[in-house]
This record gives C-alpha cells, structure tokens and sequence, in this order.
C-alpha cells in the first residue's frame, strides 16, 4: 500500500523544480592578438602591457628571442658584477614581465611611429621611440608613477605565417630617463 502511495505523490510532483534558462556568454577576457603583419606585434604588445595580461605578448615572441641593453645600461653600476642581460630569452623575457605586472597596480606602453629600417619578405625591422609608465603602489602614500623612455631597433620574422619579434635592441637612451632596458635589468637581478 505505501509503494501505491509513493507512485502517487512520485506522479503528481513536477520531474523538475528547477526552470531551464539561455546559456551565457562566457565573460569577456583579453582576445588572442593575431600576427598576420609585420606591425601587428606592436598592437599585440600594447594591449598585453596595457591590460597586464601576459599572453598576447608571449605570443609575439619567437621562441627565438633575444633582448640587448644598451651600452649605457649593461654597464651601469647597478649590474656591475651581475650577468644579468646574458642569454636574455624569450623565457627571461616573460619572467621579467610577469614580475613587473605582480609589482606594479597600472602599466603602459606607446611604441609611437614605428620607422621601418629594413623590409624583407620575411624580416622587417622598425625604430621605435617608446615611452612605459609604471603605477606602483605606495601606500600610504599615493602610488608612484615612473616613465622609462627610449629607442629600441625591434625585429619581426615571419614564422609559420606569424610575425613574431626575434630581436629587441636597446639603441639609444632619452635624457632624463632610464630605459625599459635598465627596467628589465633591475627586475631582472630579482627573478
């Protein structure tokens, strides 16, 4: 008798309490930066610093990649007795980033104009006339905000149809600025 009165109830109770909804959308994060130009590392590059996310800039980098100082920089006396910029990769590259991004509240970066200097089927080169402000907190103080200026040769390689930046050289320094390249350094004695 109690098995009759369970299929009753069973049969008068909805099978379901819950109602049925649209999917959403998944939330909107940084959008994979496509390479299909030589120019395009540097929207790529921008946004990855801008949104202090480090997977478009990961992805303009050739496996590849090498940075260099410039003269003034590698020979600054906070490196002395450092190898700090020997056998600077793409690995090193991105240790530094990710510990600029954990240091700092706002990055970000305005290549400028590029200049191209070489345009080959596969490689072209441009100048780029940077400027990179770092926000980093200061508490209780109000943060701090530091420009690093400077002028860099940036090389891109076509890779698997990907221009991809292989080569990164500090050229010149702007008076009354350190570079991001002395930047990379003084991060870099730290990871």
């Amino acid at each position: 008798m109690s098995s009759v009165a369970v299929a009753c109830i069973a049969l008068a109770v909805p099978s379901c309490l819950f109602e049925t909804r649209d999917a959403a959308n998944p939330g909107t994060g940084t959008t994979a930066c496509t390479l299909e130009s030589p120019g395009k590392f540097k929207v790529c590059m921008t946004s990855a610093v801008n949104e202090q996310k480090d997977a478009n800039y990961e992805r303009t980098l050739s496996a590849t990649f090498i940075f260099s100082p410039t003269p003034a920089d590698s020979l600054d006396q906070n490196f002395t007795g450092t190898d700090v910029y020997a056998n600077w990769n793409k690995d090193r590259e991105l240790a530094v980033l990710g510990t600029l991004f954990s240091e700092s509240t706002k990055t970000t970066v305005d290549f400028g104009d590029l200049q191209t200097i070489i345009n080959k089927n596969t490689f072209v080169r441009f100048r780029s006339s940077y400027t990179l402000e770092v926000i980093t907190p200061n508490d209780p103080s109000p943060p701090d905000t530091t420009t690093y200026k400077g002028v860099a040769d940036i090389d891109v390689r076509n890779e698997g149809g990907q221009w991809k930046v292989s080569y990164w050289n500090e050229i010149e320094t702007v008076p009354g600025f350190s570079t991001w390249g002395f930047l990379r350094g003084i991060l870099g004695l730290r990871t």
